[in-house]
Formats: structure tokens, C-alpha cells, sequence
């Protein structure tokens, strides 16, 4: 291998990766995760697949699939198929192909009795009902492991996976393992807050199997979305990224993580899974990806592993957690232990003078038991078959009968060290001396203090309602006691039974249920956790940033989806000295609005209006008034950014759109492509930016002649 290409990694790594974390998970799914088992088997079909559905739909007019044949990738000839079914039969054939190829996915009528014949997509019930009928659906053994590890690991994976697959699966896999979802559909602009229900937020980048169109070709996938642009940066930034079964489309998601690498300023963490194994093949079918991820490499920000098969790699992540959240309960519990011998040898007598003497002396019999049996076995290795298989079955047997007295003795020490601890001093003690050391960034979990009170950190084990009683802000340390928060200023609750994985939400006070359009709030997790107080992190600029909050309620959920009483948000606030600030801020911008200077009396306009929105109310008439002066200063702004005007006669020199001619029809202010240009040939309008055009040389050199 050559050193000046990039380095690949192994399966191992990739697990060791994961487990052992220190950011926030976000999976990104392509296809292949949907792929069956094997041939007949049930399943989103492959490309080849789907193409057959195509050509199936084009059967009338053969000469339209022509082209498909010619295409020289796979990836090329599923776009070009779509562009020639939607070209010959339109939209409404592509959706239907989706369905056609999710409904493979279903099991067979004879083992279920669910049978959907001749289904009338015209009923949009119909796709709800089969997404709900979660019996009907196949999951494959690692579609299972992965509905396990983010029902089981809320806060740690399972929070967002983003996807360009159209079919439930995921949320079937969630749901199987006793787990919630929000699912968000987007087959135009939006943000991932466009959600349906709470738990995992599973996001369709491309559309879903019904209630959307799908998204194909590059003219649909390449779109410009500037909100879920901002909203997948915003996401990304500072956690774990990891991609499986994607084969890199020039898509919004790609667009926003060469965004995100490019920015000096961030930290993303990427770690793409490719299928094929070597190198080379890799390297060629890929190279516009390692190509755009450069950036990243050279930072140490991307890590790329090959001969990863997710379907393979799930079910071994999910052993892997589970023995690890075993040692780590066990490893949290002796240090607690340790501490409190150091700093209350009382307490630790008290603890092990409980403990029953009987489970301590069966864990060290059978732990002789079983050492004896491993020396025996090893120095049976080239004796009898039969003498090798019956130790073989000895040490196994006794291996799960230790495993299960350790647990044991493993759970009375947590229960007694928990009771011995209840007081509240001794949870103080915890967050004051034995705040954990954690690398990197926020967010985290205090894990010392999730053994201490023996919760486990899964969806469901704790089902008690948590309680909020006060939510206001404050300035916090940036390091604190060893630990980096990275942050100087934070929304802080305060209450009580806050489990692991608990999340947070907003809304303004006086609103009687989510955003239009939306099934569920936005949930987010805090940034630091304990039993009865959180840290969300927020703006640290005076008095802007606690006033941004006021007049609005929080509320936490636990992982089961018990939920506290809404409660308003409270600070100190000085009305006073924010009457002053409101009224010199919008002075001094509509002086300078005046002045035409437009773009320097955003910002204070701007701090006018939030200042008016939150001391008097979002439709109150000086809010109102305040809001149109700096929603003028955006408009002159942004006109004097533009060099042409309404009637301008334009040629595009860059983009999709090269080599067009047309008038300038109308300005879309504050929009990237701001000239909405209407054709010479009377095609269709079509939008351009500022720095795309150029005037008409052909107009100009007419005007001298």
C-alpha cells in the first residue's frame, strides 16, 4: 500500500471505535442495510432489483430503458433509470416502484397473517397501517442487533440515524426492541425538528415509501436545501459520524459533511465503513468521497475502514456492548469503593460487612473451578477428541454459572453501596471529588453516578416520572475540577428521578402543543447529566442570552416516556436596564439604517426586535414594529449585494444553468440564488446567484451598435 494514499482499518477497530466513544453516535445508513439475506429471501431489493421494477413499468415504451443499458455503474444506471421512468411515466411510477420494492421487505403471506393484495396507495392510511403491523415486517439478524442498540443505548447511539433508505425498517427494528422513534421525512427544505413521535429520530433524507416523493435523480438529490444544510451541520458538529453501507452520493448530505470538514474551526469526527475489502477497488470506486474527505484525513477528523459488512458488524457491536457495560458497572462500583475507603473507611466496612459470605465464597469456589478446568484443558490439547469435548463443556458450563454469581455479587454491592449513599452529602461529595475525568467534548453521562444509584442506562429499566422544578440560566466554569465542559454558560434544571438518557424540550409559553406540522416537540439530550440536575449549553453574551429564554417552559422525559409538568423558565432579570438596551439598540440602528448603511443596522435592529419579542410579547405592536425596520434593514442589505436589478437582462456563466439566457423577473432577497430569471426561449423561470451571472454581452454590444 502506498503511503501517500489513505490508511484502512479492520472490523476490530471499528468496534473498539464505537464502544469506546467519547462523543455522541450518529449512524448514516445507505441501501445496503436493507439488502436481503439472499435471493429469495425477504428484503429491500438491490440495485438490480430495483431496476428490474423500472423496466417492468417502462414495458410499454422499451425504447426508454435503452439508456440504462449503456450505463457503465450501477449508480449510474439507477439514476438514469429514474430520470427515464420519470421523463416517461412521471413521479407518481417512481413512488410507486419504492413501494413495490419496500413491500419485499414484508413476510410472505403464508407465515403471517397479514395479506395485502392489490393495494390501493390512493388510501394514505394504507402505508401507516403496514408500518404499524410490526409482525409483518422481516428483520434480518443484524437489523435486529442494531433495533437493540439504539432502544438499549439512548443516549450514547440511539438519538439520531440519518438515512437515504425509503423503507421502516429501522423504525420496525426500534420498535421490535421495545423502543421509540420520531421519524422525519424530507423530500424538500425542512430541518430535522419535522418530526413524528419521540424516541430515536430516524431521518429519510430522501423521502419515505408513502407520504412523500423519492428522491433519485441529481436534480432532486443535489437540490439546494439551505435549512437541512444548517440543521445536518449543526448536528455533526462535535459527534461521532459513522457511515455504513453508502455509496457517497453527491447529495444534501455530502454537500454539508464537505461543508463541515472544510470549516477549520470545527471538529467533526468521520468514520466511513466501506463494504469491499480491498484497497484499491476502494480507492477507485470511491475516490470522489476520499477525494472530498481529504480535508478531514489530513486533520485526523476522517478514519476509513474496509471489509466492514454491517450485517456482520451489528450483531458483534451488540455482544461487544453488553460485556462491556457489565465490566463497566463493575469497574464504576470498586472505584466508589476505593474512593470511599479514602474517604470514609466507614462507610466501606459498613458496605462488605453486609455482604453475605455465602455469595463471596461461591464466586472464589467457582472461580478455582473453573481455573482448574482451563489448566486441565489446555494440557488435554492432544489427548482424546472425546477428553477435549467433555472439558470443553465442563469450563463452559461452570464459565456461565460464574458469570452469573459475579452478577449477583455484583448487584449487592451496588444496592448497599447505593443505600449506604442516599444522603444527600454523599451526592454532593460525588459531583465535588469524584467528577470523572471525560476526554474530549461534551455531551456525556456522569457514569460514576449512574452506578451509584443503580440505574441501567437503557430505554424502559427505570420507569419513574421525573420532576422539574426550576429552569434558569447561569454562567458555568469552562474547566471545572479537571473537566472540560467547552461551553461558559448554561440552561441549567434542576428537580428530581432525571435517568440516564432523559432529554429535553422547549416551547413558548401559552403554545397548547408542537410546531404545525409536527408530531412531538424537538427532544435533545443535556449536555451534562445527573439524577436531579442538568446542563444544556447556551450563549454566554449578557443580557441577551438568559432574556433569549424568557417566556418560554421546558419539559424533561425520561427514556420510557414518562414526562414532568411543563415550568416556565426564571431569572433576575433587570427590566429596567433592558428598556435601555432595547431603546439605544434600535436607535443606533435606525440611524444607520437612515445613513444607508443597512448592513451595519442589522445587528442592533435585530437585538431591538428579540429585546421587544421577549419583554412584550411576540404580537405585541412594538414587537411587530420592531421586527418589520429590521426585516427592512435584511431586504436593503440584501439588495446591495446585487449588481442587477428586476429587468436586467442576464447570461449565466457557472451552474446547472450555464449558458442561459433570460430577464431578471423578480429579486429573491435574502436567498443565495437571488435572480429569478425568466428565459429568452420562454422556458421555465429558473434562479441564479450573484456570482453565476454576468450581464448579456449580447444585449450590451447590441446597445452600441
Amino acid at each position: 500500500m502506498s503511503n501517500s494514499g489513505p490508511h484502512f482499518h479492520d472490523m476490530e477497530v471499528l468496534l473498539e471505535r464505537i464502544v469506546h466513544a467519547s462523543r455522541e453516535i450518529v449512524f448514516f445508513f445507505g441501501s445496503a442495510l436493507s439488502f436481503p439475506e439472499a435471493p429469495d429471501a425477504p428484503g429491500v431489493p438491490s440495485v438490480s432489483g430495483v431496476l428490474d421494477l423500472v423496466e417492468k413499468a417502462l414495458r410499454d415504451s422499451p425504447q426508454a430503458f435503452t439508456p440504462v443499458h449503456q450505463a457503465q455503474e450501477p449508480s449510474d444506471a439507477y439514476q438514469i433509470a429514474f430520470a427515464q421512468l420519470q421523463a416517461f411515466r412521471g413521479q407518481d411510477a417512481a413512488n410507486d416502484v419504492i413501494r413495490q420494492a419496500v413491500i419485499r421487505a414484508r413476510k410472505p403471506p403464508a407465515s403471517h397473517s397479514t395479506k395485502v393484495e392489490a393495494p390501493n396507495w390512493k388510501d394514505p392510511e394504507l402505508g401507516k397501517a403496514l408500518d404499524a403491523d410490526l409482525a409483518g415486517w422481516y428483520l434480518r439478524p443484524s437489523l435486529k442487533a442494531l433495533g437493540q442498540l439504539l432502544a438499549n443505548h439512548p443516549g450514547r447511539l440511539g438519538r439520531t440515524v440519518l438515512t437515504t433508505n425509503f423503507d421502516p425498517l429501522i423504525q420496525v427494528a426500534v420498535q421490535t426492541a421495545g423502543g421509540g422513534y420520531s421519524r422525519t421525512m424530507l423530500h424538500a427544505d425542512g430541518t430535522l425538528g419535522q418530526t413524528e413521535g419521540s424516541g430515536v429520530q430516524i431521518v429519510h433524507l430522501h423521502g419515505f415509501w408513502h407520504g412523500t416523493d423519492t428522491l433519485h435523480v441529481p436534480a432532486q438529490i443535489a437540490q439546494p436545501r439551505p435549512n437541512l444544510k444548517r440543521s445536518l451541520e449543526r448536528l455533526l458538529q462535535n459527534r461521532t459520524l459513522v457511515i455504513m453501507g453508502s455509496g457517497g452520493w453527491d447529495d444534501i448530505f455530502m454537500s454539508s459533511l464537505s461543508d463541515l470538514i472544510t470549516d477549520n474551526e470545527l471538529n467533526p469526527d468521520i468514520l466511513w465503513a466501506f463494504h469491499e475489502s480491498g484497497e484499491l477497488e476502494i480507492s477507485h470506486k470511491y475516490s470522489r468521497v476520499l477525494a472530498k474527505l481529504g480535508p478531514a484525513v489530513a486533520r485526523a477528523r476522517a478514519q476509513f475502514f474496509a471489509g466492514i459488512d454491517l450485517h456482520e458488524f451489528f450483531p458483534h457491536l451488540l455482544d461487544r456492548l453488553k460485556t462491556s457495560s457489565d465490566t463497566d458497572a463493575q469497574r464504576h462500583i470498586n472505584e466508589l469503593l476505593e474512593k470511599f475507603q479514602e474517604l470514609a473507611p466507614d462507610l466501606r466496612h459498613k458496605i462488605v460487612a453486609q455482604i453475605d459470605p455465602s455469595l463471596v465464597e461461591r464466586v472464589e469456589t467457582l472461580q478455582a473451578k473453573h481455573d482448574l478446568l482451563e489448566r486441565e484443558l489446555h494440557d488435554s490439547r492432544h489427548g482424546s477428541r472425546d477428553r477435549v469435548s467433555n472439558l470443553e463443556t465442563q469450563t463452559e458450563r461452570l464459565a456461565a454459572d460464574l458469570k452469573q454469581a459475579q452478577s449477583a455479587l455484583t448487584s449487592t454491592r451496588l444496592a448497599l453501596t447505593s443505600a449506604a449513599v442516599k444522603d444527600l452529602s454523599w451526592l454532593t461529595m460525588i459531583r465535588t471529588r469524584l467528577m470523572p475525568q471525560q476526554p474530549g467534548r461534551v455531551p456525556f453521562h456522569n457514569s460514576k453516578e449512574v452506578a451509584l444509584r443503580g440505574y441501567h442506562a437503557a430505554a424502559g429499566a427505570q420507569r419513574t416520572v421525573p420532576i422539574l422544578r426550576e429552569v434558569t440560566w447561569s454562567l458555568v466554569s469552562y474547566v471545572e475540577n479537571g473537566l472540560h465542559r467547552g461551553y461558559k454558560a448554561a440552561i441549567i434544571f434542576k428537580g428530581d428521578n432525571f435517568v440516564p438518557g432523559v432529554v429535553v424540550t422547549h416551547r413558548r409559553r401559552g403554545e397548547s402543543g408542537p410546531p404545525t406540522a409536527n408530531g412531538d416537540y424537538f427532544w435533545h439530550l443535556p449536555n451534562i447529566y445527573f439524577g436531579d440536575y442538568l446542563e444544556v449549553s447556551a450563549g454566554d453574551n449578557e443580557p441577551e442570552a438568559p432574556l433569549s429564554w424568557r417566556d418560554y417552559e421546558f419539559q424533561v422525559k425520561n427514556p420510557e416516556g414518562h414526562m414532568s409538568e411543563w415550568i416556565l423558565f426564571t431569572y433576575p432579570f433587570d427590566d429596567v436596564f433592558l428598556e435601555n438596551v432595547r431603546l439605544d439598540s434600535f436607535q443606533a440602528g435606525a440611524d444607520l439604517l437612515e445613513a444607508g448603511k443597512p448592513g451595519e443596522a442589522v445587528e442592533p435592529l435585530r437585538k431591538a426586535y428579540v429585546f421587544s419579542d421577549r419583554m412584550f410579547g411576540i404580537a405585541a405592536p412594538e414587537t411587530l414594529d420592531k421586527k418589520a425596520m429590521w426585516e427592512r434593514a435584511l431586504d436593503e442589505a440584501a439588495l446591495a449585494k446585487l449588481r442587477f436589478r428586476v429587468g436586467d437582462r442576464l447570461k449565466v456563466v457557472s451552474g446547472p444553468n450555464e449558458g442561459l439566457s433570460g430577464a431578471v423577473e423578480r429579486l429573491l432577497l435574502r436567498h443565495v440564488h437571488a435572480y429569478l430569471i425568466k428565459p429568452i426561449d420562454d422556458g421555465d423561470a429558473f434562479q441564479a446567484s450573484d456570482e453565476q451571472v454576468e450581464r448579456d454581452a449580447a444585449v450590451i454590444s447590441g446597445l452600441s451598435a
